[in-house]
């Protein structure tokens, strides 16, 4: 629901939403990083949306949904970078792991 303040603006759809799930982005970059890496995206795009809402009517909106939008973009980014370099990570130990069961297949012990 869009709120108003006193001046009879109203705040852009979508800051709020892109704020949380910016935070909630980095929060969740460590769950293997789909789980951030989905709401990111999500934010990222929620982000853009709103600031583009604001530039199409800056009059229309308040001062501090726009930076609501611009933290939540910010926010957005970061997770993103993180959630990558996470699923990154994930994916290469993982591999390693793999690996090096197979290298210790032939030895009395370890049968996997």
């Amino acid at each position: 629901m869009e709120a108003q303040d006193q001046n009879n603006k109203l705040e852009i759809p979508g800051a709020k939403t892109s704020l949380v799930l910016g935070i909630l982005s980095i929060s969740m970059c460590y769950c293997w990083g789909l789980v951030g890496l989905v709401l990111s995206i999500i934010g990222l795009s929620s982000g853009v949306k709103a600031i583009s809402a604001y530039a199409a009517q800056p009059d229309a909106y308040t001062e501090g949904s726009l930076k609501d939008a611009n933290s939540g973009k910010t926010c957005s980014i970061i997770g993103l970078i993180l959630s990558v370099l996470s699923l990154l990570i994930t994916i290469f130990t993982w591999s390693s792991s793999m690996s090096l069961l197979k290298s210790l297949q032939g030895f009395p012990g370890f049968n996997f």
